[in-house]
């Protein structure tokens, strides 16, 4: 049993995301790694949080949910692949695919610059008879050491990957994340890129939805230290194009939403929520 003082306690921004999604982590080995992570951190940011707006749970629940769908609907374009995941944090994502597809992923590794060895750690504890996933500590945005690394740790540039981009472009610049893409990127096009950008107010649709955003983001950046970088759609995709990818689409909350629950109740109208998703080709 995992006492409070046992259990690992987790950096703001990775408490905070997790605190909401931990209802999508119940069964399996990703429920018994949840039972080693302490919240508690962050409980008056999430308090705070929710005074602004009840919605921000469900925006991040169905972001999460949607990056499980686009998985699964890229896990069978080729007969194996490998899956990278960029500044994993503590959110056990690597270890729910390597138990749901272990005949179909040869390598997932998880990247971050932090907290790494402690998510080792834990996951040697409650599945050391798994070899996936590998963790890799890491300054994602120092790309020539993250792909020495990468290699290091075994993964294969010349193999089909999925890279998992989920939570981390509003904290980097836009050059960042087009060095990063670049490491990435093929002559067929072989790699998929899942990955989620916060919309700036203008495509923002419903004013509840657009002030919610900005109260939201203003909190979060104060209380996390940062300044986040807040994208329109079509900034999006003149970035792909100059990354030469291949669009494959691009999802708003309303289109989430349907997806994953065959209506919408919360998102209505194309702009709602605060972030939309993307899927591409490398």
């Amino acid at each position: 049993m995992n006492t409070p003082e046992s259990k690992l306690r987790v950096a703001p921004t990775s408490a905070l995301v997790l605190s909401y999604v931990r209802d999508l982590y119940r069964e399996g080995l990703s429920g018994r790694y949840m039972q080693h992570i302490d919240l508690s951190a962050v409980k008056e940011l999430v308090a705070a949080v929710d005074h602004i707006s009840t919605h921000f749970g469900p925006i991040i629940q169905l972001r999460k949910k949607m990056v499980r769908y686009l998985i699964k609907q890229f896990i069978n374009r080729y007969p194996r692949q490998q899956v990278c995941i960029i500044a994993a944090g503590l959110d056990p994502l690597g270890l729910t695919l390597a138990e749901d597809y272990p005949m179909l992923v040869t390598g997932i590794y998880e990247v971050d610059q932090a907290w790494m060895q402690e998510k080792k750690a834990i996951y040697r504890k409650i599945a050391s008879h798994l070899p996936l996933p590998v963790t890799i500590q890491t300054d994602v945005t120092n790309t020539i050491q993250l792909i020495r690394q990468l290699r290091d740790a075994g993964y294969d540039a010349s193999q089909p990957t999925i890279i998992i981009f989920e939570g981390i472009i509003h904290y980097i610049s836009e050059e960042q994340f087009r060095d990063i893409m670049q490491c990435f990127t093929t002559r067929n096009g072989r790699n998929t890129v899942i990955m989620d950008y916060l919309l700036v107010g203008e495509e923002i649709t419903t004013p509840r939805f657009r002030k919610m955003g900005t109260e939201l983001v203003a909190l979060a950046e104060k209380a996390l230290g940062v300044d986040f970088h807040r994208y329109s759609r079509k900034k999006v995709l003149n970035i792909l194009e100059l990354l030469n990818a291949e669009v494959y689409n691009i999802y708003d909350m309303q289109a989430a939403e349907y997806i994953m629950q065959g209506q919408n109740q919360l998102y209505n109208k194309p702009g709602d929520g605060v972030l939309e998703m993307a899927a591409f080709h490398l």
